[in-house]
């Protein structure tokens, strides 16, 4: 007797766990889903406050990715975005650094003064180690000109150069007078004729402006100089090296102009450091200098931004003028520069 009871309160113990065992697993079920729900909803949360991302490849070999901040940040997601609080509406580009990198190497590449702002590095991956496949998240604010420039036309595909300006296209609903101001103007101050413009409406910023550091103004150069961007994606004026030439005379002083000794001898060290040089005396015939476009003397620099989009009117007359022929691409340029061939380099 005494056995089938003990028997029979171990059933009823066994029971008893079990039925408690269930109830737990149902209500560790529910919970589950209920984290699950959660952290989904986080994730969507953190989607419309970063989204959409327009990416594009700069200087032809770093992807990198544009987008706005929808919302405020919140700290529980941090790990996702900057730590930092950011405007609503307010700009960021991502990007990954370079294979076997470092932090110095990284800002001096990216950011405005990176020789002084390198430290910041660490703000942007919140301390953490750099990693050449992820992605670090950087404010508009302290990107090179040539990175912002790229990241704004990938941003604002209808935007394009017009007679006069920059035509920038209200794309997006979280646009503002003051956003477009600070990302596109020299002074970053609000000198629109409205304060609030509705999606699809433009404005035209002058060139006298719009901030040449973006690099979206299109420039022309006499020959024999021409222009293109070099392996950081940034814009230079280029000379081939002929026979007989010296970086002094065949390139400072006939390129830059320079009256001073003491200044040109600093153009051309200056010139050495840039294009890798250790020797002014020692060129090759057909080497190419670098030269930045704000040391060209004014007559080899010409900035003709009516050459590249002509108006539908003048379109529409040049055709019904020789319906055979398309409009010259110099159409606007002053005549005194149909004198020479130019090169061009057009940012549209």
């Amino acid at each position: 007797m005494a056995h089938e009871k003990d028997n029979r309160q171990y059933a009823e113990t066994m029971s008893r766990n079990f039925y408690f065992i269930a109830i737990i697993g149902i209500l560790f079920f529910f919970q589950s889903q209920s984290i699950a729900e959660t952290s989904s909803a986080d994730f969507k949360i953190i989607d419309a406050e970063a989204l959409p991302l327009a990416s594009f490849l700069f200087a032809q070999r770093d992807q990198m990715r544009i987008g706005w901040y929808n919302k405020f940040d919140q700290q529980e997601v941090k790990d996702l975005r900057p730590n930092s609080n950011h405007p609503v509406g307010s700009l960021f580009v991502q990007l990954r650094p370079r294979k076997y990198e470092g932090e110095y190497q990284l800002a001096l590449r990216v950011l405005r003064d990176g020789s002084h702002q390198f430290l910041r590095i660490r703000e942007f991956t919140d301390g953490q180690a750099l990693n050449h496949k992820r992605y670090i998240t950087i404010p508009f604010e302290f990107l090179i000109g040539a990175i912002q420039g790229e990241a704004l036309r990938k941003l604002f595909p209808n935007d394009r150069v017009e007679f006069g300006g920059w035509r920038h296209q209200t794309t997006y609903s979280w646009e503002t007078a003051e956003l477009i101001a600070k990302s596109f103007t020299k002074s970053g101050k609000h000198t629109f004729q409205q304060e609030v413009y509705k999606q699809g409406e433009t404005l035209t910023i002058p060139w006298n402006n719009l901030r040449s550091d973006l690099e979206l103004q299109p420039l022309a150069v006499r020959k024999p100089l021409f222009i293109k961007k070099d392996e950081s994606g940034l814009r230079y004026a280029f000379y081939r090296i002929q026979p007989g030439d010296t970086l002094y005379s065949s390139v400072v002083i006939r390129f830059i102009g320079e009256t001073k000794h003491v200044v040109r001898s600093q153009n051309a060290g200056d010139l050495l450091v840039l294009n890798g040089l250790s020797d002014a005396h020692q060129l090759s015939q057909g080497q190419l200098i670098k030269i930045p476009l704000e040391w060209i003397r004014t007559e080899y620099l010409h900035a003709v931004p009516s050459i590249y989009r002509i108006s539908e009117d003048s379109n529409a007359k040049a055709k019904a003028a020789s319906p055979e022929r398309l409009p010259s691409i110099d159409v606007g340029l002053p005549q005194a520069d149909k004198l020479y061939q130019i090169s061009i380099i057009s940012q549209l």
